[in-house]
C-alpha cells in the first residue's frame, strides 16, 4: 500500500480518535479525511496532475495538515514555503521546482507569489473517493554553493518506508502522541506527520512562540502528555534546561529523536533522561536521503558519551564507502566519506540535471553489479560495528539543524558595494553553530559599511539562520596552497563590524 492510501485507510479505522490538537481546538481523523478530500478535489479542479508540485504557505497547524495531505491525495508533491523566507528566494525555488500552484492558510503571512494561488478555507469542492498516488512525497529547499538554494525532490516511497520503520520500530505501551514542532520547510516535518497518523495517533501542534521557548514548549508536552517529540539537539538542549529549571518533568514522554546536526550530551541532558521512562534516539540523513542512520540511547543516562554514534543502518538505507572505484561495506576501523544506495534516495536536484548527475552516481560493486548512490560528503569511521561521525569533506555546515554552504552567503556578501571578499566560517559553542563574516573591504568605501547594512543585505535574501551572527574586517583571506580560503586559519583577530 503506498503512503497516501495508508494515511486514508488510517482516517478510516480511526474517524472517531484525535487527529490534530492545535491551541484549545481538537480535530478528528474523519475530519482530516474530509478536508483532506476537498482540497485534493479542489486542485483536481484546477488542473493539477499527479506528480507535479503543489506550494504551501501555512504556518504549523489544522490547516497545514489538512493541506499536506489534500496534496497528496491529488497525487502531487509538497513544496512548503516558509512565510520568512525573503521573496526572491521563494520566486526562486517556484520557479526551479516548477511549482503550478500555492495554498495558503487563512491568515498566512508571507510575501506574494508569482504563482497562481488558492485560499485553503475557501475550497468548498468535495470528494470523499479521491487517493490518488503520485511519485514523489515533498520538495525542499537546502543551501546550495553556487549562491543559490537547490530543490531536493524527495519521492512518496522514502516516507512509506519511514512510517513502516517506526511502526515496526515502536516498543512501547502508549499510543504515540507526537508533537509537531518541526520548522516549517524542515523534513522532520513530514515525518511527524506520517508516523504520527499511520498508527492513529494524535498531533500536538507546538506554535511558532513555544517552538522557540523551552519552558512553553516543556508546558505543552506536560499537559498534553506527549510521547514521542522530534527535536533539533539546540532544542533538545533547551528543553532539558527549562525542565530541570521548573522541575515539571514529563511522564508521560517515551521517545525523543534529534537530528540536523551533531548529538551532544551535555550534563542537563543526562539530568533530563534520568527522571524519564524514555529513549534518545541519534538519528542522521541529508535531506537527500531523509534518515539513514540510527542510534538509541537507553539504560543509564550517566554512562551515555558525549557525542553519541551515528549508528546503523535505518529505513533500508545501504551504507557503504568507496574504495579502488568500488562499492563496498564498512569495515572495523574504516574512515572515509559515507556513500548512501536504496530506496531512500532522492529523485535529484529539480532544474539541475549537472548537479544531479555529480552527486548522485552510478558505482559498480566487487561482483559487478551497479548502484545508485548519493555522496553525502559526511566523513564517518565505524567503532564498534557502529558509524561515528568524523568531519566535513568540504565546507558544509550545520545551523539549527539545517544545511548550510557558505558559498551561498559570502555570495551574498560579495555583492555588497565595498566587498572585495567574504568569507563565511562556524564557530561551535555547547553544540551549537554560529556563523562569522570575515571580510576584507575596499579601504576607500571601509567607512560605510557597519554590521546593520551587512545584515539587511543577507536578510533580503537569505532565511534568518543563513545571516552571520559577526562580522569582522581582515586585511586579507588566508589561501591555501590550491588557492581556496584556508577557513580553519580564520580566527577573530579580524577588526569587529560593528
Amino acid at each position: 500500500m503506498q503512503l497516501v492510501e495508508s494515511l486514508v485507510a488510517a482516517c478510516a479505522a480511526y474517524a472517531d480518535r484525535v487527529a490534530v490538537i492545535e491551541g484549545g481546538d481538537e480535530y478528528t481523523f474523519a475530519q482530516l479525511d474530509a478536508r483532506s478530500a476537498a482540497i485534493a478535489a479542489a486542485l483536481v479542479e484546477h488542473g493539477v496532475r499527479p506528480g507535479e508540485v503543489v506550494g504551501l504557505l501555512a504556518p504549523r497547524g489544522w490547516w497545514r495538515c489538512a493541506a499536506v495531505l489534500g496534496i497528496w491525495r491529488a497525487g502531487a508533491a509538497v513544496n512548503s514555503l516558509d512565510p520568512g523566507l525573503p521573496q526572491a528566494r521563494t520566486a526562486h525555488v517556484l520557479k526551479v521546482s516548477e511549482t503550478v500552484l500555492v495554498l495558503r492558510a487563512p491568515g498566512a503571512a508571507g510575501p506574494p507569489v508569482d504563482a497562481a494561488e488558492l485560499w485553503l478555507d475557501e475550497l468548498r469542492v468535495s470528494d470523499a473517493g479521491l487517493c490518488v498516488p503520485g511519485p514523489l512525497g515533498y520538495v525542499i529547499s537546502t543551501s546550495g554553493s553556487t549562491g543559490v538554494p537547490k530543490c531536493v525532490a524527495v519521492p512518496s516511497v522514502v516516507l512509506a518506508d519511514i512510517v513502516d520503520w517506526h511502526r515496526d520500530g515502536w516498543t512501547a505501551q502508549e499510543v504515540p502522541c507526537t508533537a509537531h514542532a518541526a520548522a516549517v520547510g524542515f523534513d522532520v516535518g513530514y515525518q511527524e506527520l506520517v508516523t504520527a497518523w499511520s498508527v492513529g495517533a494524535a498531533l500536538v501542534v507546538a506554535d511558532d512562540e513555544q517552538r522557540r521557548d523551552p519552558f512553553l514548549l516543556s508546558k505543552l508536552l506536560h499537559e498534553h502528555a506527549v510521547v514521542r517529540a522530534f527535536l533539533p539537539v539546540t532544542s533538545l538542549h533547551a528543553l532539558a534546561i527549562a525542565v530541570g529549571a521548573t522541575g515539571h518533568l514529563l511522564p508521560a514522554l517515551r521517545e525523543v529523536v534529534v537530528a540536523g546536526e551533531r548529538l551532544v550530551v551535555n550534563h542537563e541532558v543526562r539530568a533530563l533522561f534520568a527522571g524519564l521512562d524514555a529513549e534518545l534516539v541519534n538519528q542522521y540523513g541529508p535531506s537527500e536521503t531523509h534518515v539513514v542512520t540510527e542510534h538509541r540511547l537507553r539504560g543509564d543516562a550517566a554512562d551515555w558519551p558525549v557525542h553519541p554514534a551515528l549508528g546503523g543502518p535505518a529505513v533500508g538505507a545501504e551504507l557503504l564507502r568507496e574504495a579502488d572505484g568500488q562499492l563496498v561495506p564498512f569495515g572495523e576501523g574504516d574512515e572515509a566519506e559515507l556513500v548512501v544506495a536504496g530506496r531512500c534516495l532522492a529523485v535529484g536536484y529539480l532544474g539541475d540535471e549537472l548537479l544531479t548527475a555529480e552527486k548522485f552516481r552510478e558505482l559498480p560493486q566487487a561482483d559487478g553489479t551497479v548502484k545508485r548512490v548519493y555522496r553525502t560528503g559526511d566523513l564517518v569511521r565505524q567503532e564498534g560495528g557502529v558509524l561515528h561521525f568524523v568531519g566535513r569533506a568540504d565546507d558544509q555546515l550545520k545551523v539549527r539543524g539545517y544545511r548550510v554552504e557558505p558559498g551561498e552567503i559570502e555570495a551574498v556578501l560579495s555583492q555588497v558595494p565595498g566587498v572585495r571578499r567574504a568569507a563565511v566560517v562556524g564557530r561551535s559553542l555547547a553544540g551549537s553553530t554560529t556563523l562569522r563574516g570575515y571580510l576584507v573591504l575596499d579601504p576607500e568605501e571601509a567607512a560605510g559599511i557597519d554590521a546593520a547594512l551587512l545584515r539587511a543585505a543577507c536578510a533580503a535574501e537569505l532565511p534568518d539562520y543563513m545571516v552571520p551572527a559577526r562580522f569582522l574586517r581582515v586585511s586579507e583571506l588566508p589561501l591555501t596552497t590550491s588557492g581556496k580560503v584556508a577557513r580553519r586559519e580564520l580566527d577573530d583577530t579580524g577588526s569587529p563590524i560593528d
